[in-house]
C-alpha cells in the first residue's frame, strides 16, 4: 500500500511540473506578442542621406556638399560645370560676350535692345524668389535664394527686369522663366539689359547688394561657363538636325 501511494504521488508531481512548464512557455509567447523585447537585428539600418544646409555644409558640420540643382522640365539649357543655367533666352537675341560689362554684377544685354517677351530671364539655379524690387534696379527685380549647387544659400539678383513672371515666395527650378528683360529705362538704366549678380557669401538680407567689383568676378565666371555650355548644346543640336536632314535627302535618292 505504501509503495502504491508513493507511485501515485510521484505521478502527480510529474504532471504538475509538466503543466508549470507549459504555462511558462505560454506566458513567454504572450509577452513577445504584446510588446516583449524584440530580437536584436543582425544588420544595421540604412542611413538616410542628409540634405546640405544653406551654405553647402551638412547639418553636422561635415564637408561642403554641392547638391545637384533640379532642372526645369522645359529648360532650354543644361546646367554648366560651375552650376548655373544661362539666365537669358533665346541665345540668338543675346549680345556678344564682348559687350558684357562688370558692375555690381554683370551687365548682359540683348542685340538691338531686345526686351520684354523677346528676351526671357531664367533661374540660374533652383531656389525661392524671396524679393521683387530693388532700389536702383526697378520694382520687379527678382532676388533668388539658391538652394542647390555651388551657390546654395546665396542670393542672386536680376536687375532691370519687368515684369516678373512668378509670384513672390515661389520655388523655382533651374532654367525656369522668372521675369522678362525690362523695356525702356527700368530703375537706373539707359537701355534694356539684365544686370545679374551674387550677394556676398554670408549676406542675410536680400537688399545687401554687393559693391562694384565685390562679387562680379564670380558672376562673370558663372555666366561664361553657362553661356559656353548653352552654345555647345545648341551647336550640337543644329549639327544633329543637319545630319538628319542630309540622311533623309540621301534616302530619297
Amino acid at each position: 500500500m505504501r509503495k502504491h501511494r508513493r507511485s501515485a504521488a510521484y505521478t502527480v508531481t510529474l504532471m504538475l511540473l509538466v503543466l508549470l512548464g507549459l504555462l511558462g512557455t505560454a506566458q513567454g509567447t504572450f509577452g513577445d506578442a504584446t510588446g516583449g523585447v524584440a530580437p536584436t537585428p543582425t544588420t544595421a539600418p540604412v542611413p538616410v542621406p542628409t540634405a546640405p544646409s544653406p551654405g553647402g555644409t551638412t547639418p553636422s558640420g561635415g564637408a561642403p556638399v554641392a547638391a545637384p540643382a533640379p532642372v526645369f522640365s522645359a529648360s532650354p539649357y543644361p546646367i554648366s560645370p560651375r552650376g548655373w543655367v544661362f539666365p537669358l533666352y533665346p541665345l540668338g537675341r543675346i549680345a556678344a560676350t564682348s559687350w558684357w560689362s562688370l558692375d555690381q554684377g554683370v551687365d548682359v544685354g540683348g542685340n538691338a535692345d531686345q526686351c520684354g517677351s523677346r528676351l526671357i530671364e531664367l533661374a540660374v539655379a533652383s531656389g525661392t524668389i524671396v524679393r521683387e524690387g530693388l532700389s536702383g534696379f526697378g520694382s520687379s527685380a527678382p532676388v533668388l535664394l539658391a538652394d542647390s549647387g555651388p551657390d546654395a544659400g546665396r542670393y542672386i539678383y536680376y536687375g532691370h527686369a519687368s515684369p516678373a513672371l512668378v509670384a513672390l515666395g515661389t520655388h523655382v527650378s533651374a532654367g525656369q522663366p522668372i521675369a522678362e528683360v525690362g523695356c525702356g529705362a527700368v530703375g537706373i538704366s539707359s537701355a534694356p539689359h539684365l544686370e545679374i549678380g551674387i550677394l556676398p557669401a554670408g549676406a542675410t538680407d536680400a537688399q545687401d547688394l554687393p559693391g562694384v567689383g565685390e562679387t562680379s568676378h564670380e558672376s562673370l565666371a558663372n555666366l561664361k561657363s553657362a553661356y559656353a555650355t548653352a552654345v555647345s548644346v545648341a551647336r550640337a543640336k543644329t549639327a544633329a538636325a543637319k545630319a538628319k536632314k542630309r540622311a533623309r535627302k540621301a534616302a530619297k535618292h
